[in-house]
């Protein structure tokens, strides 16, 4: 073989692949048929046409491209490039069927962002999709234009409403790692941006040894570092972060947040220089939850929440109280979470409605979750589908003896 030709260039296939619906060329397939066929999906293309390849050898190339230059950019930068999202249906992806509520108001199909790769350190903090969980489309929704538009996002109502739960199960859907944080009374500001820790180290040197030659031995040391704390592991490597219970923390405490609620910079200002400035990852995002407004528990039944300050609220471009949930959708949920028959479900949502509207008159002081129904069915079904007892164990026992005695009638009444 000649010089000439080991040193001949290589050609680069540009040729365009086949679209299997119609027979067109194109080099991308999912924006031609987002072009050309609305009515299909991805999804739906790859299910029909398995062999068919989805890009050509030029936009594979570009696709490389693209994402060397994002590594570079960040590699000078010293951020983390954005991961690579793909679009995805939205009653597709949470598995609702064909619920007009699933499609946008001229009955269209809604596309969402959806991640396939997530940083090997936040695997752990990858949830699990609940194939049981029942979601409220409305609520869904909201949280998902929260998560496309970055906008802090803060769920508050009664106990038991799935506030948390959707934020997680929205995540497992579309592949967002979740970091979930729990406030109290006590939490500090070191529990949130991190701390310095002491740490024992081996540290490796040489001594002379009994013949005269030198060993090598190891001795522990006591080292300090800083550890960073779970909302900038969150902003740095692009994790949602849960700010729960946001209602029990002092407000003094979560005024920390409020400089990532408008999307700047946190500055940790005993870190050392490396972690003293962290930027949000661009797939970070915040969300929070809590069972008040901010502005104190009218029920009595939160102690431990405070009135929180305005300005730090005002910070939540989106802010949503959760109800209950309607009664087939309840049903459905306590059914699905715990395998009893829809009917004896619908019983626990009758009694539940009882107790929610003798709560709301004033005339008992608590009421009952879906929580506390599913909890109170499962029970129920290990006893023998004594319904009445599995309520009694998972809430009854906890009410006041006027509440309890009034709960057991409706129970007795209801179940039989």
């Amino acid at each position: 073989m000649s010089d000439a030709e080991t040193s001949a260039p290589v050609v680069e296939n540009d040729d365009p692949i086949i679209c299997q619906i119609d027979g067109e060329k194109c080099h991308a397939i999912h924006i031609y048929i987002k072009k050309k066929h609305p009515d299909w999906t991805i999804e739906r293309y790859k299910r029909e046409f398995p062999e068919a390849p989805l890009l050509s050898e030029k936009a594979k190339r570009r696709v490389a491209e693209s994402r060397a230059q994002q590594a570079a950019m960040a590699e000078a930068t010293g951020a983390k490039p954005a991961r690579v999202s793909r679009q995805a249906i939205f009653h597709e992806v949470f598995e609702l069927g064909n619920a007009k509520a699933a499609l946008s108001s001229v009955g269209k199909p809604i596309a969402i962002e959806v991640f396939d790769e997530y940083p090997e350190s936040l695997k752990e903090f990858m949830p699990e999709i609940d194939r049981n969980y029942v979601f409220n489309i409305d609520l869904t929704r909201k949280v998902l234009m929260g998560m496309r538009l970055n906008k802090p996002t803060y769920l508050f109502g009664f106990h038991g409403t799935g506030k948390t739960t959707v934020f997680e199960q929205v995540c497992a859907r579309t592949g967002r790692p979740f970091i979930r944080v729990q406030h109290t009374g006590n939490t500090e500001e070191s529990h949130v941006l991190g701390q310095y820790v002491v740490r024992t180290k081996m540290v490796s040197h040489e001594v002379m040894g009994p013949d005269g030659s030198r060993q090598t031995v190891e001795t522990p040391m006591s080292v300090t570092e800083f550890q960073l704390g779970p909302l900038p592991l969150a902003m740095l490597e692009g994790a949602v972060y849960c700010a729960d219970e946001y209602d029990f923390a002092m407000p003094q405490v979560v005024a920390l947040y409020q400089p990532v609620l408008e999307g700047k910079p946190l500055i940790i200002k005993d870190a050392p220089p490396e972690f003293r400035m962290i930027k949000p990852h661009p797939q970070f995002r915040m969300v929070a939850t809590g069972n008040t407004n901010g502005t104190g528990d009218e029920t009595g039944l939160y102690q431990g929440t405070l009135i929180q300050n305005a300005a730090n609220f005002s910070r939540f471009p989106i802010t949503e109280e959760v109800h209950y949930m309607e009664p087939k959708i309840e049903e459905a949920v306590i059914s699905s979470q715990t395998g009893i028959d829809r009917a004896d479900a619908a019983k626990f949502v009758k009694v539940a409605k009882e107790v929610r509207e003798q709560f709301r008159d004033g005339k008992i002081s608590m009421t009952v979750s879906p929580r506390e129904l599913i909890n109170a069915a499962a029970n129920g079904l290990v006893l023998g589908c004594n319904w009445a007892e599995g309520l009694r164990l998972a809430f009854t026992n906890r009410c006041p003896r006027v509440d309890k005695k009034v709960i057991e009638e409706f129970a007795q009444r209801i179940f039989g």
